[in-house]
């Protein structure tokens, strides 16, 4: 990886000096900035330790304001203990992640740069320590940072997976699969802990795929077919042809093709989607249903409509009697004869969607919501506007339950809010 970082990790500077000229971030070093000679080193470090360690216990019991204060102070004993001890970055990171829980992301990202630099500094001969790193960082610039510096790290991240996959690609076969059962959820490490892999392939791949999906909702979509491409990649040839995991990258590929108008390509990556789907999965299983629909939906973004009705006619014909999916199955079709204005046919299949809905939800639950909205906006077309109107007030008078945002739904490791 031709990273600027590699090229000066040879080279003693002080961080905050680093990260000014690397990452273009208005940090001054304060000019009586010294590192601790190196016969009082072995004493700093353990008082670093302690310092460090009541920071994070009073982060962790969410002191915030007391951990702010101690952190200060362990990142001041880290810069003096000096760059080259890649346990100090710890400090860094745990003040830069408390600021970012506190809506404090200015101040955060040069802490989180710093904390990267370091790392990359002493683990100049295994890049690959660094991929979850560098995840967090541009997951952090996509998301509350500095955008335009997510992509270059990108490119690094990318690079570095596909130049590894290419080797692992070139041993023999029985060195490049790993023995995973067909429909194996795939599950990529998301603690602190060490992972617990067989191959770190796959772990790169899953984080290619949730950088995939940030840059798809930023509608980058070539970096985002970039990302999940290479992920497919890795999956289809660690894996085999016919896991589950391959079905949600056609998906995500798919997707994209449609927001990108290439509608032939996305029906050819939904095709696939599905047939890995229904190869793997039990028939009643919902995954089927939704694969389906999506399908559906691109035949109608073709103007395949004859295709579109006939996979909904046979959902709603194959899970009849299962009354979570025929809800759905019933719902699908009653809209898409809506859609069409077909009132008349949409009529019947939405009033049996709505009465599925309610004795699987209960009549009062939110779930019902839009089967009652859109059967009144059927009814209201099919000459029956009292009716409609009925059903519409029905669904406003049903309030979610809107849930107090906790500190427990904080992910400090990925500055995420579930």
């Amino acid at each position: 990886m031709n990273s600027p970082i590699r090229a000066l990790t040879s080279k003693r500077h002080i961080c905050v000096v680093f990260l000014s000229f690397v990452f273009g971030v208005s940090i001054t070093a304060p000019s009586n900035a010294t590192f601790y000679a190196e016969n009082e080193k072995t004493e700093a470090f353990k008082h670093w330790e302690i310092v460090q360690k009541e920071g994070e216990e009073a982060f962790f019991n969410n002191e915030y304001g007391k951990a702010e204060r101690i952190l200060r102070q362990a990142v001041e004993e880290a810069r003096k203990i000096g760059p080259d001890e890649i346990r100090i970055a710890k400090s860094m990171g745990d003040l830069g992640r408390l600021l970012a829980v506190r809506a404090r992301f200015r101040e955060a990202q040069p802490l989180l740069e710093e904390e990267f630099y370091i790392k990359d500094r002493n683990i100049s001969e295994d890049v690959g320590k660094l991929v979850f790193d560098m995840e967090e960082l541009i997951r952090f610039y996509l998301t509350v940072g500095t955008p335009e510096k997510a992509k270059p790290l990108t490119e690094d991240l990318l690079n570095f997976v596909q130049g590894k996959f290419r080797e692992q690609s070139d041993l023999e076969e029985k060195n490049a699969k790993l023995a995973y059962k067909e429909g194996t959820p795939l599950v990529g490490w998301a603690g602190t802990a060490a992972p617990q892999v067989v191959d770190p392939l796959l772990e790169w791949s899953i984080s290619c795929d949730k950088l995939g999906d940030l840059y798809n909702a930023r509608r980058d979509y070539v970096m985002a077919d970039k990302l999940y491409k290479t992920s497919l990649d890795v999956k289809a040839t660690i894996l085999g042809k016919k896991h589950l995991s391959l079905a949600n990258s056609y998906d995500n590929l798919a997707g994209i093709c449609l927001k990108k108008g290439e509608k032939k390509d996305a029906e050819s990556y939904y095709k696939e989607a599905l047939d890995i789907t229904e190869s793997v999965l039990n028939p009643d299983d919902p995954q089927i249903f939704s694969r389906m629909n999506r399908l559906a939906t691109c035949y109608v973004a073709e103007g395949k409509f004859n295709e579109a009705e006939e996979i909904y006619k046979y959902a709603v014909k194959r899970w009849a009697g299962s009354p979570s999916l025929e809800q759905r199955a019933l719902f699908t079709l009653g809209c898409f004869y809506s859609d069409r204005r077909r009132f008349g046919s949409a009529a019947p299949l939405l009033a049996r969607a709505l009465r599925t809905a309610e004795k699987v939800n209960g009549s009062q639950s939110i779930a019902v919501v839009p089967y009652l909205k859109k059967y009144g906006y059927v009814l209201y077309y099919c000459g029956q506007k009292g009716a409609g109107q009925s059903l519409q007030a029905r669904a406003n008078n049903i309030q979610p339950v809107v849930r107090e945002l906790k500190a427990a739904d904080i992910k400090i490791g990925t500055l995420e809010l579930r």
